[in-house]
Order: structure tokens, then sequence, then C-alpha cells
């Protein structure tokens, strides 16, 4: 999935839910947030996204689905 699919799909979220566009980004980033604090898990997270680093809600999207899609 690509990073425009990615802000495609927190639109059609957005209008499902009844919420903003920017509602929905920051639970993602609420999401985001508590993944990369879980130590059990971290090291899938380095191997997805870098080292120490905090994806954007699109760049999570994209990255999980095509993990999604390979297995």
């Amino acid at each position: 999935m690509s990073k425009k699919a990615a802000k495609d799909a927190i639109e059609k979220i957005a209008k499902r839910e009844g919420k903003s566009e920017s509602e929905i980004r920051e639970e993602i980033e609420e999401a985001i947030m508590i993944g990369f604090l879980n130590k059990e898990t971290r090291h899938k997270w380095d191997s997805l996204f870098g080292l120490e680093r905090l994806p954007s809600p699109e760049e999570f999207i994209a990255v999980l689905s095509m993990e999604v899609a390979r297995r």
C-alpha cells in the first residue's frame, strides 16, 4: 500500500467514525507510541521502521499492510 492509499484509508475511517482526519491521526499516533514503547515487541518494531524511529500514521499503515500482505 502506498502512502497515498494510506492517506485515503485515514480519510475513509474518519468519515465512517464521524471524526475529523486529525482526530484519527491522533489516535493512530497514540497507538504508534504505545507500540514503540513496548519493550517486548521492540525488536519487531525496529525491524519494520528502523531503530528508534517513529513513523507517520500513513507510513505506519503502509508498512503494516505490506507486512500483512507478505504473510
